[in-house]
């Protein structure tokens, strides 16, 4: 049989990985005996809330194999070193090998803590990202980008792990709490405002089909929205030229985030903020207009994502940028909009100039 029977799209890279895009959970043990003759024991890593709902239906495919899980407490605090080692030992009374097979089963923070758990034990045993929210599905499960936190910013500790295959189900969709849902729109808008300009439309004009949840409007929403990321990926693996524009918000959402403790504010709502604050910053930069400034807002607050923080200290938020992955030399290196469909990697932002950004998007 062959692997054609599942729509795809191919990540080119030093190890080229499908990823597979309206397939069932349950046809994932198809897939493995297709592909993979040694794969005997299975490692599912989630949490509760998406476990209860989805693990059944994973496990149907899965007969044929030994089959453990590890259930992990929700949160973006759970991206730790400790939480590691705690799976280490759940792993090894698991008599989890080399041989076996981790799947992330969840959204972004399973897909980071179990892909660097993979990335790490015994030296890096093999992994499937099973992404089950909108944010996963569009953005973190691509890209073998995995990581855990440190105090002092968020993903500072990870590495580049590309998974085996990324295993997409559009019906893990379907339950999807309207806040989660947001946080994989930030990412779908801002991988429009670095990279397709009629994606960014298509957000405009299709937004009330998108709240409805429209089948055919969401899978081509996460179909176009992933495509950008796997063609972005495809071409720098590492991160050592465009990939940076995928940062677009992050580094300034990243800062929040940290601030906060991850507490009060999602990774989508820090994104969104930290859209807001980069559109401000290119406009003063001159790479953008107002009116563009203004339509980026505007489509942010349409579907409900915020572009106003309160009660911050900016010069705080700055110096939490100072942990940022990009920053060189001591420099911060910034992604800032160039109009819509297009963003480039700036070098020379000044601190009063970010300061500057951060109040324009603190009430």
């Amino acid at each position: 049989m062959s692997l054609e029977k599942w729509p795809k799209i191919d990540v080119k890279a030093d190890r080229s990985y499908p990823v597979f895009l309206g397939v069932s959970l349950e046809e994932l043990g198809e897939f493995l005996h297709l592909q993979f003759e040694d794969v005997e024991h299975i490692l599912i890593i989630s949490h509760q809330v998406v476990a209860d709902v989805y693990l059944d239906r994973l496990q149907k495919g899965l007969l044929d194999y030994r089959v453990n899980q590890i259930i992990v407490p929700a949160g973006e605090q759970e991206k730790s070193l400790e939480r590691i080692s705690q799976l280490t030992r759940a792993a090894l009374e698991c008599e989890t090998d080399r041989k076996t097979l981790v799947i992330a089963l969840g959204g972004g923070v399973i897909g980071d803590l179990a892909g660097f758990f993979a990335s790490v034990f015994m030296r890096g045993i093999r992994l499937i990202q099973v992404p089950t929210t909108l944010l996963a599905q569009v953005d973190s499960s691509v890209g073998g980008k995995v990581a855990v936190n440190h105090p002092l910013g968020k993903n500072i500790i990870g590495a580049f792990y590309p998974p085996l295959a990324v295993w997409t189900d559009f019906s893990t969709l379907d339950s999807l709490p309207w806040e989660e849902v947001e946080n994989g729109l930030a990412e779908s808008i801002k991988h429009a405002l670095i990279a397709d300009r009629s994606l960014f439309e298509f957000f405009e004009n299709e937004e009330e089909r998108i709240k409805e949840r429209e089948k055919s409007i969401w899978s081509e929403m996460v179909v176009r929205s992933s495509a950008v990321k796997v063609n972005i990926v495809s071409q720098d693996e590492r991160e050592q030229g465009v990939r940076a524009l995928l940062n677009l918000g992050h580094s300034f959402g990243h800062a929040l985030e940290t601030e906060m403790n991850y507490r009060g504010v999602t990774h989508g709502q820090g994104v969104s903020i930290g859209i807001a604050a980069a559109s401000h910053l290119a406009n003063a930069k001159g790479l953008m207009t107002i009116a563009e400034v203004d339509r980026i807002k505007q489509l942010l607050n349409r579907f409900g994502l915020p572009i106003m923080i309160p009660g911050q200290d900016p010069r705080a938020l700055l110096e939490r940028m100072q942990a940022d992955k990009k920053n060189q030399g001591g420099r911060k290196i910034l992604i800032l909009p160039k109009g819509i469909g297009q963003a480039v990697v700036s070098r020379e932002c000044t601190d009063q100039e970010i300061l500057a950004a951060w109040k324009q998007v603190i009430s």
